[in-house]
C-alpha cells in the first residue's frame, strides 16, 4: 500500500469520525432541548410565544442537519474519488492478469499444436505431437485415437491405423469404456476399409469375452449374430 493512499485513508477516516461526532453532538443537543421544553411547559403551562420558539428551534435543527450533512457529503465524495483512483485500477489489473494467464494456458496446450499441424497438412508432425501427449498421459485414449484417425483418413493407411490402435490396446490397461472403444474401432476398420472379416470377428470375440457382463459385451455379441457367427 502506497504512502499517498495511507494519507488519503487517514483523511477519509478523520472526516468520517468528525461526521459521527457532529451527529452525536446534534442528537444530544436536540434531546436536551426537547427535555427542557417539556419541563418548561409542565412548570408554567401554555405560553403564546411557544410557536415562535418552535420556529426558532426548527431553524436550529436545520443548522444541525447542515453541520452533519456537509462533512457527510464530503466524506462520500472523497471516498468515491479514492475508489476510482485506487480500487478500480487494481481490479482492472487483476482481471487482466487472470485473462492473460488463461490465454497463456490455452496457448501452451500441445493439442493446439497438433490441430494446427493437421490444419496445415503436416500430418507427420501432428502424429508426433499426439504421440508425445499420449506418452505423458497413457490413460487418455484421445491422442492415440487421433493418430489412428489421421493415418486412416488423411494418410489413407487403414492398416497402419489398426496397428496403432492394437499397439495402444496391448500396451496399456484401459478402463472398460476405453477398451471397448478401441476394439470396436479396430473392428470397424477391418470391416469398412480392409474387408477382413476374419480379423473383424476375432476382435469382436475378444470384446465379447474380455468385457463379459457389460453392455459392450452384449453389443459385440449382437454384431457377431448379425455376421452369422453366434
Amino acid at each position: 500500500m502506497s504512502k499517498k493512499l495511507i494519507v488519503h485513508l487517514c483523511l477519509l477516516g478523520a472526516l468520517i469520525l468528525y461526521t459521527i461526532v457532529v451527529w452525536n453532538t446534534s442528537q444530544n443537543e436536540e434531546a436536551a432541548a426537547e427535555k427542557a421544553r417539556e419541563e418548561e411547559k409542565a412548570n408554567r403551562g401554555y405560553d403564546p410565544y411557544d410557536e415562535v420558539k418552535l420556529a426558532e428551534e426548527g431553524e436550529n435543527s436545520i443548522e444541525s442537519m447542515i453541520k452533519v450533512g456537509v462533512p457527510l457529503l464530503i466524506s462520500v465524495i472523497y471516498g468515491g474519488i479514492l475508489v476510482v483512483l485506487y480500487v478500480l485500477p487494481s481490479l482492472v489489473d487483476k482481471v487482466g492478469e487472470e485473462l492473460m494467464g488463461s490465454t497463456a494456458e490455452v496457448d501452451e496446450d500441445p493439442l493446439d499444436e497438433a490441430r494446427a499441424a493437421v490444419a496445415a497438412g503436416d500430418y507427420p508432425d501432428a502424429i508426433r505431437v499426439y504421440r508425445e501427449v499420449w506418452q505423458e498421459n497413457p490413460g487418455d485414449r484421445f491422442p492415440i485415437v487421433e493418430v489412428a484417425k489421421i493415418q486412416r483418413d488423411n494418410l489413407e493407411s487403414p492398416a497402419v491405423a489398426v496397428s496403432t490402435l492394437e499397439e495402444a490396446l496391448e500396451h496399456h490397461e484401459w478402463e472398460e469404456d476405453d477398451a471397448a472403444f478401441l476394439m470396436f474401432r479396430i473392428a470397424e476398420i477391418y470391416e469398412e476399409d480392409l474387408d477382413d472379416r476374419k480379423k473383424q470377428i476375432e476382435i469382436l470375440e475378444r470384446a465379447k469375452e474380455e468385457l463379459k457382463g457389460t453392455r459392450h459385451s452384449g453389443n459385440a455379441a449382437h454384431k457377431l449374430r448379425e455376421l452369422g457367427e453366434v
